[in-house]
């Protein structure tokens, strides 16, 4: 017999306790499970009853319905009136035992009810058959209970009927409980293998939570006279019955620690009850616990302090094992090994330290068990596999414990493997500053991250947020890739490798007006080498005597005395100045002062002098101290025309465009560049950014430097105040609608110059016209009774639907019409239009562009109207075009644009950009080419492969991935959402790989719900090794084009960088622009990097160009393949921006004729559309805006002169 079959008043407090918290406590699906103690032999003998008499269990049916209003409380300390007056049913006690009455009204499939028979010794009481013998006249039966709980609970007489009956109470206190949990688990385990000699088997419910201190039940009522003498007696038996029965639930997770887990919902507050250290119960659950041969350190905190015990996820069936001595001896053993003489002679041993420290972090960690589970493995793994990081932690481990426990709320939603990650990133940097010629610079950065680690701990750790560790740390990695090669930058292969890139003809091949491109070129390098001198920024010769690292003030006055030793050009004395305050502005966040690279500083120098050598008359009127700087430019410019002489036309270029390789700091040049442009000419600036991510990054790290400055930064366009606004492109386009709109637009660009980060993206990749709409005040009304009405038409019957009475425009009605039969034979979703859920959490549609992707600026169209009405339940308003904002119209009213991209693409794009905004593009050097040695990996490509089929294709991506995980990252970048989904789920069912490594990162979840929160995450555990030496891998990441871009992928593992790096595997050759950004993903920084491009034969290019792949196989390498490819891809691009161009010519028109008639009729930004007081001529504008929007300009010319009088360029 069971320990709980011998205490049968155990399973009496428990049912006591769950009844009468029943009305408190609502039941939920979620929560987690409870054991509820039932002798498997009792019932699995009248399960063999029920299965002659009914047949087999899945035929059952579980009573529902039952009524829980306050008549039907299951209070215990009160009488209950009921429908009918039952006599008391034989062997019912009076006294301190309560009477039990309850009335149970179930419904079955509608309509049987099943009752309980007052004395009925039925053993199939409470569960029942479906039945169409009952009729809607059936009454319930109130029944009262005639017997106590422990004669209900207890085997007494036949056992069978306590346990059967004890079911039966259960089923009548809880409706989840039955619908949710009985009718589902009941039958299939009855069903199951369990045998009658399983005395200790329980079952698992999901009941409510229940706290420790809850366990001891109070007495409900009043109290009789007669009783008050057994009060106390009664509450040290029950005290005594709730001890035995919390050892009893402790004793069955240990025995079933994955199945019977009710015992961790009562820690940590049991250990302050019930549990204490030096009573008889704890030292009853410490030998329970000891039995399970736990190591000796972990013994010690088991046995004389609540360490472990108390923390919720040391029970749980993952992570317990991680204390025994058999496990640690197999996984960890290097890890148990590790430890530290702290200087009071103490010993600070890692393994049990460390375990200890993250399950006390578990419990305010935000995840699922099973996540928890798996983080905190991966932890122990990592710091198993990698020595010098257990090093590393140990160094920092007692103020990193210390935090934990001091201020423990702090750790709200942390994520685990920061532990492990900071320590990777510490070793790596630590590494990167090693080898041969870097003894000083590696002792120095030794002090220096000592140092560091000293202000971490005593100010991080006690003052930051410990999410900030991770970003901090990768921070941290940068920067020790920067010194690295600080001592290894060399300035005058800098200036030779520009001077390459002016000189070398093929790199404008692909350029429009490639002759007097590279001439401009030339002379801006020409001009900005020699500006920049001999020593540049400071002299190199005296750096090597300095120990910069350990007093960094004296490489900061090395700088101030270059800029003061030589009279330098305005830009160069800039240039020097900005290096100081960077330096600074690097000290005061504890990093090293490094300088801008060399080819950074010529960058912005070169930039600078484009604009100001090119600036139109309109601008330089506004530039302070013109006169002083415009005989030298004219001068100059003097130069550029004879040495262009023989020219048709004189290539003035109003943007610069600079391509940088990912990772060569485009931000800190955009943010040099902005200071540039408010020093010298009184320019404000708007930086363009990509993405709110990467806005809210560049703001908030540049902010403290422009300070320095004297200049306001900020977030906001309508701030005059700004001297540099980060926004986007969104934004960007509302503000000077708002400013078209109010007859402003000229006077706030002229004075502003351009920014664009990632040019490519945001210039290109859009069509280039934006019509806006606003509700139309005159016609919603009748769109909204149109779209009810139609709504209930089929499409077959919508050509003799009738107009309603209420709709009062003729006009209206045959509008909606045509949208509602556009939107039922032509527009698919996921194809035209995708629901999301946006912030709040209401549906919306979003229309997509060509692509099928969703544009940066939301599209819109009528049709979309009726979608939103029909699928989102979005009030309907007609909408009618009020502007016309076209992209380069608006830009090219700025000072100047200049554009700072990874990737500008092809000819196609060149020559697009060239034509639209005159611009000429510099490819600027990689850094490391600029440095002594050979520092820069070259990117591994193996090759194109052609499959026969897209089955074909995908059993190949499977293979690669499931060879190249076990040593690698891998990240296989899918053609489209439907293919991401085939590939994750293809590879995740691959035998060689396991499921838990396969991940999913897309922009969208398959509802619509944005996938923001988990990108952080997705792109962190891309990287990570997981698993023990001998056994680890790698993760397998699927993505789309989404991943592909704008993705910071830090492979910072060693092994993996050993066998090439991350793995690119692409199903798509993309346009070039697209590519370049797919192969940066790899080989970022001086790390290697790989990739293979699996193409289907079947589908595009091939399908529309066969020839190709001849040409493919006649390549003469890999990389030709590539080439071969791109130039197809280009071909496609030209064509959709020959499209663009004839948009963009319409657009511009219609932009002027906006522009200008605002100017004549001004009003706020919010008013009624049409405004009442303008109200024909906006209905004319109206008009001209829906009609015009396909003209060639010049009818929009024409008929802007007929019906405004209003002349356009």
């Amino acid at each position: 017999m069971s320990a709980l079959q011998q205490q049968p008043s155990i399973m009496t407090a428990f049912l006591q306790q769950r009844i009468k918290s029943a009305e408190a406590t609502p039941v939920e699906d979620n929560n987690l499970g409870v054991v509820v103690p039932i002798c498997l032999t009792s019932l699995l003998k009248h399960v063999e009853a029920m299965k002659r008499e009914w047949g087999p269990p899945s035929a059952w049916v579980i009573p529902h319905g039952v009524n829980r209003d306050t008549s039907a409380s299951c209070d215990l300390g009160k009488e209950h009136a009921l429908e009918s007056s039952p006599k008391k049913a034989h062997g019912e006690r009076t006294g301190p035992r309560r009477e039990m009455r309850s009335r149970t009204s179930s419904r079955v499939n509608g309509a049987s009810r099943v009752a309980a028979q007052e004395g009925n010794s039925d053993p199939t009481q409470g569960l029942v058959r479906a039945s169409s013998a009952s009729s809607d006249n059936d009454k319930t039966v109130i029944t009262e209970r005639g017997k106590s709980f422990s004669q209900l609970a207890a085997p007494q007489g036949r056992p069978q009927d306590g346990v059967l009956t004890s079911l039966e109470l259960i089923l009548q206190t809880s409706i989840t409980f039955e619908e949710a949990v009985l009718s589902k688990v009941l039958p299939v385990w009855l069903e199951s293998e369990s045998s009658p000699e399983l005395l200790d088997a329980f079952m698992v419910y999901a009941l409510p939570r229940i706290e420790a201190g809850v366990i001891v039940p109070e007495m409900q009522g009043d109290t009789p006279p007669a009783e008050e003498a057994d009060t106390e007696a009664a509450k040290a038996e029950a005290a005594r019955e709730h001890t035995a029965l919390i050892l009893a639930l402790a004793a069955l997770f240990v025995e079933k620690p994955d199945k019977l887990t009710a015992f961790k919902q009562l820690v940590p507050q049991v250990f302050s009850t019930h549990l204490k250290l030096g009573t008889d119960a704890r030292a009853r659950l410490n030998a329970m616990l000891l039995r399970s041969a736990f190591d000796e350190r972990l013994e010690r905190l088991i046995s004389e302090t609540d360490e472990l015990v108390a923390a919720p996820f040391f029970w749980n069936d993952k992570v317990m094992p991680l204390c025994t001595k058999k496990r640690i001896l197999a996984d960890y053993a290097s890890l148990n090994e590790a430890q530290l003489t702290r200087r009071d002679g103490t010993t600070l041993h890692l393994y049990s330290s460390l375990l200890s420290l993250l399950l006390r972090l578990t419990s305010h960690v935000e995840a699922s068990e099973t996540e928890i589970a798996k983080r905190t493995k991966e932890v122990l793994d990592q710091f198993q596999r990698n020595p010098d990081q257990q090093q590393f932690l140990l160094a920092i481990f007692d103020k990193l414990d210390q935090r934990s426990r001091e201020r423990p709320d702090d750790f709200t939603g942390f994520d685990l493997t920061v532990l492990s990650q900071v320590a990777q990133n510490g070793v790596h940097t630590l590494s990167s500053v090693s080898g041969e010629k870097m003894q000083l610079v590696e002792r120095s950065m030794t002090t220096l991250l000592q140092e560091r680690y000293e202000m971490l701990l005593c100010s991080y750790i006690t003052n930051r947020d410990p999410k900030d560790w991770k970003a901090l740390f990768m921070e941290a990695t940068n920067i020790g890739f920067m010194i690295k090669y600080m001592f290894r930058e060399n300035l005058a292969i800098a200036k030779a490798k520009f001077t390459e890139a002016v000189t070398n003809s093929e790199n404008f091949k692909k350029m429009p007006q490639a002759t007097q491109a590279q001439e401009l070129l030339t002379r801006l390098v020409n001009d900005t080498l020699a500006a920049y001198g001999d020593t540049g920024i400071y002299d190199p010769e005296r750096l090597a005597d300095i120990d910069f690292l350990s007093h960094p003030e004296a490489l900061v006055e090395l700088v101030r005395e270059g800029r003061t030793a030589h009279q330098r050009p305005r830009d160069m004395e800039l240039l020097i100045q900005i290096t100081e305050e960077w330096m600074m502005y690097m000290m005061d966040q504890k990093f090293p002062p490094l300088t801008p690279h060399h080819t950074q500083a010529f960058t912005v120098m070169m930039m600078s002098r484009c604009f100001i050598e090119n600036v139109p008359a309109r601008v330089a009127s506004n530039i302070p101290n013109w006169d002083t700087i415009k005989p030298k430019e004219l001068e100059k410019a003097k130069g550029i025309r004879a040495s262009l002489s023989g020219s048709k036309t004189l290539f003035k270029p109003r943007a610069f465009i600079a391509q940088m390789a990912t990772g060569e700091g485009k931000s800190i040049v955009i943010a040099m560049l902005a200071v540039f442009m408010v020093r010298l000419y009184g320019m404000r600036v708007h930086v363009l950014e990509n993405n709110e991510g990467l806005l809210e990054r560049d703001f908030r790290q540049n902010l403290p430097f422009f300070a320095r400055f004297g200049l306001k930064c900020s977030k906001d366009l309508s701030d005059a105040e700004a001297n540099v606004c980060y926004c986007l492109k969104a934004a960007i386009n509302k503000r000077f609608l708002r400013c078209m709109i109010e007859g402003r637009l000229d006077e706030e660009l002229a004075t502003t110059v351009l920014i664009v980060d990632e040019v490519d993206d945001l210039v290109v990749n859009e069509r280039p016209n934006n019509h806006y709409v606003k509700k139309d005040s005159e016609r919603t009304p009748d769109l909204r009774r149109c779209y009810e009405e139609l709504a209930t038409i089929p499409y077959e019957e919508l050509g003799t639907a009738k107009m309603p009475e209420s709709v009062m425009d003729p006009a209206i009605w045959e509008f909606a019409l045509k949208v509602v039969e556009h939107v039922k034979k032509n527009v698919v979703k996921e194809k035209h239009y995708r629901v999301l859920i946006d912030d709040d959490g209401n549906k919306v549609a979003r229309m997509l562009d060509d692509d099928g992707k969703l544009p940066k600026v939301p599209l819109t169209a009528p049709w979309l109207q009726y979608v939103n009405f029909l699928e989102c339940d979005v009030d309907a308003n007609s909408e009618s075009r009020y502007a016309c904002v076209c992209t380069p119209y608006i830009f090219n009213k700025y000072a100047g644009i200049f554009g700072l991209t990874g990737s500008v693409g092809g000819r196609a794009e060149l020559a697009y950009l060239t034509r639209t905004y005159e611009a000429v593009k510099f490819d600027v050097p990689r850094f490391l080419d600029t440095c002594i040695g050979d520092a820069r990996k070259e990117v591994i490509n193996h090759g194109v492969e052609i499959a026969d089929n897209h089955k074909a294709l995908v059993k190949r991506v499977v293979q690669l991935a499931a060879e190249y995980h076990k040593r690698v990252p891998v990240l296989v970048i899918a053609s489209s959402l439907s293919e991401l989904s085939e590939l994750h789920a293809s590879i995740t069912a691959s035998k060689e790989i396991l499921p838990e490594r396969v991940q999913r990162l897309s922009e969208f979840d398959a509802s619509g719900r944005s996938l923001k929160g988990e990108w952080a995450t997705l792109i962190d555990d891309a990287t990570k090794r997981v698993g023990l030496a001998g056994e680890s891998s790698c993760r397998v990441t699927v993505t789309d084009r989404f991943g592909g871009r704008g993705h910071d992928f830090q492979v910072v593992d060693k092994e993996a960088n050993a066998n090439g790096g991350m793995l690119v595997i692409a199903t798509s050759i993309p346009d070039e622009r697209e590519w370049i950004q797919w192969r940066g993903r790899t080989a970022r920084q001086d790390r290697p990097g790989q990739f293979y491009v699996i193409l289907d034969k079947q589908a595009k290019p091939f399908s529309s160009n066969p020839r190709i792949v001849d040409k493919l196989k006649k390549a003469k390498n890999e990389d030709a393949k590539i080439e071969i490819l791109l130039d197809h891809a280009d071909e496609h691009i030209g064509d959709r921006l020959r499209e663009f161009s004839g948009e963009q010519a319409t657009g511009e028109k219609l932009n002027e004729l906006t522009e200008i008639y605002y100017k004549q009729y001004p009003r706020g930004f919010d008013e009624p559309w049409p405004q009442p007081d303008n109200r024909e001529t906006d209905r004319l504008l109206r008009q001209f805006l829906s009609v015009h929007t396909h003209s060639k300009p010049e009818e929009v010319k024409r008929a802007a002169k007929e019906i405004f009088s209003i002349t356009l360029s």
